[in-house]
């Protein structure tokens, strides 16, 4: 799908799952900034998608709260660079490119350069879902891909990513 955020609002998308005893679980898929149009892929598990305003202060006063949100097709995704890109904000890639022999995991190399993020890969067959939390102590690490899916980086400054 495709999120745009308001002129100076930031949002948190939140997948909702089904519990026992109709209970709703809740879990941050993104936090995005006023960045222009960000890609989010849902886990296939996901029943229903909630969208909160980040607020800032007690005012909760943090800018326009509009926002919009399209289903994109798979194909309108760009592919995960084989050498490296750096970009800024949220941004989804799609790895759908043929292995050399069977065994065969690219890695993606991220380093968050100005803040902590996230990078989450969601698998393409639905599966689960891997996702890394930076800190600001641990901004840089590896991610490998055992199977062709999608590749999400957050944040709200710059990161880089390279893939081997």
């Amino acid at each position: 799908m495709e999120f745009r955020a308001g002129f100076t609002t930031s949002f948190q998308l939140v997948t909702v799952r089904k519990g026992p005893h109709h209970q709703r679980a809740h879990d941050t898929l993104v936090t995005i900034g006023r960045t222009g149009p960000s890609h989010i892929v849902l886990p296939a598990d996901c029943d229903a998608l909630a969208i909160w305003r980040v607020t800032v202060g007690s005012e909760g006063a943090s800018g326009f709260g509009r926002w919009k949100l399209r289903i994109a097709d798979g194909d309108a995704l760009p592919r995960l660079p084989s050498g490296t890109t750096q970009g800024k904000g949220t941004r989804t890639f799609a790895y759908f490119s043929p292995k050399p022999y069977f065994e065969y995991a690219p890695v993606v190399h991220y380093d968050f350069a100005d803040a902590p993020g996230t990078i989450v890969y969601t698998p393409a067959n639905g599966g689960k879902r891997q996702i890394r939390f930076t800190s600001a102590a641990d901004q840089r690490g590896t991610l490998r891909l055992p199977q062709h899916g999608y590749v999400t980086v957050s944040e709200h400054g710059k990161w880089h990513l390279s893939m081997t």
